[in-house]
């Protein structure tokens, strides 16, 4: 019951890595990218002899545009998620769309935005991308949703609390190939690299977090660059 991890896309600076993990018994995808690239993503899967009705597992470290909007394309998957992230992220969907000055109502959810100094004219950028890629169908129907608060990933799979991007964001943790999938717990192995994702929740947070993981004596694969050992 070995779990072996392999890439099926390396993150970039606008959409995320999305990682096959098998073993004996199953076959999970953890995070599907964003909905342009399905494409790439079941040739990834075709080139290593798999269908996408193959994958029984989905699960999304958190659920911005880049790292959920494929998981419809897994027509026999449980998808496990996060039901507060899940809530959370609809609700703040809804109340950006439905705002006529989204740069007052994001920070109802992201009560640090006004300390990124974010000019209006990107803000309203954000949101209108937003509306344009967002589809809650994409991310699945709800009767297939395991949440991850209350239900087992199979042995193996550690699910690890890593608040600060989103406030309910996880990681995977895979001891048998000493790998954690971080999502945007770390972004890439350089702090610095510029990536088109949210500001953070919680800078503080996130940076404890990420600190954490630098720290874990694993190889990480980050949710916007390759896989690299700290």
């Amino acid at each position: 019951m070995t779990w072996r991890v392999e890439p099926l896309l390396e993150g970039t600076t606008y959409s995320s890595s999305s990682t096959l993990l098998v073993n004996a018994r199953h076959r999970v995808v953890v995070d599907t990218s964003l909905s342009l690239l399905e494409g790439d993503l079941v040739a990834a899967l075709h080139a290593r002899g798999l269908e996408p009705s193959d994958i029984d597992i989905v699960v999304n470290t958190h659920l911005h545009l880049d790292h959920c909007l494929n998981n419809a394309l897994f027509p026999r998957a449980t998808v496990y998620l996060s039901r507060s992230e899940w809530h959370w992220t609809r609700a703040f969907y809804a109340a950006i769309f439905e705002s006529t000055a989204p740069e007052t109502t994001a920070p109802e959810f992201y009560p640090e935005l006004p300390l990124h100094h974010l000019a209006t004219r990107t803000i309203r950028n954000a949101a209108r991308m937003a509306r344009f890629f967002w589809d809650p169908t994409r991310v699945g129907a709800e009767e297939r949703f395991a949440w991850l608060e209350t239900t087992n990933l199979p042995a193996g799979l550690e699910v690890v609390a890593t608040p600060g991007h989103t406030p309910h964001h996880i990681s995977l943790r895979v001891p048998d190939a000493g790998v954690i999938i971080a999502g945007d717990a770390v972004l890439d192995q350089n702090l610095h690299k510029r990536v088109r994702t949210m500001v953070p929740f919680s800078r503080e947070a996130a940076a404890g977090t990420r600190d954490a993981l630098m720290r874990a004596g694993l190889r990480i694969i980050p949710g916007h660059g390759p896989g690299f050992t700290p």
